[in-house]
């Protein structure tokens, strides 16, 4: 998946403590992942917000099984 990056976005990436890590992205925003395991949206704006939570969901090709 390629996705393009504000220069404010990039910014924010670049002041992130190494233990940080980018997991996916959604709407063109990175996703990632904290130490404490809790994810954060990296805005166009390059602010931080929580980002929302997905829940595991069980293929449809095993329910029943």
């Amino acid at each position: 998946m390629n996705i393009l990056l504000t220069a404010r976005q990039l910014e924010r990436l670049r002041e992130l403590p190494p233990d940080h890590k980018v997991v996916t992205a959604h709407d063109g925003s990175p996703i990632l992942q904290r130490p404490d395991g809790r994810r954060w949206r990296v805005q166009p704006n390059g602010s931080l917000v929580p980002a929302p939570h997905v829940e595991r969901v069980q293929s449809y090709l095993r329910v029943g099984e």
